[in-house]
């Protein structure tokens, strides 16, 4: 029976987070791991690559060698096992669910903010500040978006709350009611 994207990324997300814990290598294997995203990001054909049938198994090793260079013994565990157990296309997913856990560990939460302006490293502090105390977090990472359709105000979404304190939403309430 093949597992779904999501049940992988679990599993190995837990049980890697579980060994980094053990081998209290944690913030190491963090690091890597946001290097090894970058270059997903950076290039979206690798996933392609590495599970395509027409490339040879030795030009796909040689990949995973090139990309673990340096790293630890943990990061490069892991990506030789994906490879060897057909789980290299869940790469991605596994990242963030280690990075989710990750987040939880260290009560950290990340929260996107979009405004229909930019916003200045102050106002981000303050919101940020404010969010933490609404969920109860040590650290709010903040990921600023700018949507000029919300026309003034906030959104703040996290993983598990959402905030909407856009104008746009205060417009359409307004309209609801009027509708009625």
């Amino acid at each position: 029976m093949a597992l779904d994207r999501q049940t992988v990324a679990k599993r190995y997300g837990k049980a890697l987070f579980e060994v980094v814990q053990e081998k209290d290598v944690r913030s190491d294997v963090l690091l890597e791991l946001a290097e090894i995203k970058k270059i997903i990001d950076a290039e979206p054909k690798f996933i392609t690559f590495m599970t395509s049938p027409s490339i040879k198994q030795e030009e796909k090793l040689a990949m995973i060698k090139n990309i673990t260079d340096g790293a630890s013994e943990v990061t490069t565990n892991l990506l030789d096992m994906l490879f060897d157990y057909g789980r290299i296309a869940n790469l991605e997913d596994v990242i963030d669910e280690f990075n989710r856990l990750n987040d939880e560990f260290e009560k950290t939460v990340r929260v996107k903010v979009t405004t229909a302006i930019e916003l200045d490293e102050d106002q981000k502090e303050k919101l940020a500040s404010s969010f933490a105390n609404v969920v109860g977090a040590e650290k709010v990472l903040v990921d600023s978006v700018i949507d000029p359709d919300i026309i003034g105000g906030v959104v703040m979404q996290s993983e598990s709350c959402v905030y909407d304190g856009s104008i746009k939403s205060r417009i359409e309430s307004i309209k609801r009611l009027l509708i009625k």
